[in-house]
């Protein structure tokens, strides 16, 4: 039995699936779909190891698709990465809660796609997304209070806190900091992963980005890619 990565790529665009499928080539055996309908006929023959999906298809969400690879009781709850629309944080809090393993939106590099099917299937390599150390006020606005919390570090996906405000996981909450202190502020939402108590009597609070649109993320790539050192990666 092979053990190559099987990718499948749904996109209604045409110019999309064939870019894709070239992108993809080296990273194992590509199947191609147009709507979601194909795309679980195409898992009832070869069941993928990773569904890359656009998040608005002819016949389904995005995010339905993505419940239901997850949920499926025989194609083994592939990886999904939902694509979402750069100008809709909607799109990205959509898939996360749907239970995407990544967002990544439009339009797409190159070395982004590869790297992140290599990241979400390569299981002796790290499997969260790089991260910087940082120490910045951040507010938190959660149960119709507001609180100043200590920024840890960040990825692109999501951010560690030491929090004076203890959160339930799943609880949602939005988010107002500084990368750096002469920078412009960053608004987004976000869901708790995590949380666990700080012998200074803080939470050290792992969140996931919800509701963020592709510029912030962009911010925050590149400041991950400036500053150092990296960290050994918790998925958030």
């Amino acid at each position: 039995m092979s053990n190559a990565t099987r990718i499948l790529l749904v996109d209604d665009v045409p110019m999309f699936r064939d870019l894709g499928s070239v992108f993809l080539s080296r990273s194992g055996p590509v199947d191609l779909a147009d709507t979601a309908s194909a795309a679980y006929q195409a898992a009832d023959e070869r069941p993928p190891s990773i569904v890359i999906a656009d998040m608005h298809l002819p016949d389904a969400s995005g995010a339905e698709l993505c419940r239901r690879f997850k949920t499926h009781p025989v194609w083994g709850s592939p990886r999904v990465v939902l694509l979402a629309r750069p100008e809709s944080p909607e799109d990205h809090a959509e898939a996360v809660r749907a239970g995407a393993d990544e967002v990544l939106f439009k339009p797409l590099e190159r070395d982004v796609l590869i790297s992140t099917v290599r990241r979400l299937t390569d299981f002796d390599g790290p499997r969260g997304l790089p991260r910087a150390r940082i120490e910045r006020p951040i507010e938190i606005a959660a149960r119709g209070r507001r609180v100043e919390a200590r920024l840890r570090n960040v990825s692109r996906g999501g951010l560690f806190v030491d929090s004076p405000l203890h959160l339930d996981k799943a609880e949602e909450v939005a988010l107002h900091f500084r990368l750096e202190a002469h920078e412009d502020l960053l608004r987004s939402t976000a869901r708790v992963v995590w949380s666990q108590p700080t012998p200074e009597g803080l939470d050290r609070i792992g969140l996931r980005f919800l509701a963020i649109d592709a510029k912030t993320v962009a911010r925050l790539d590149h400041y991950v890619s400036d500053h150092f050192p990296r960290l050994a990666s918790q998925p958030a």
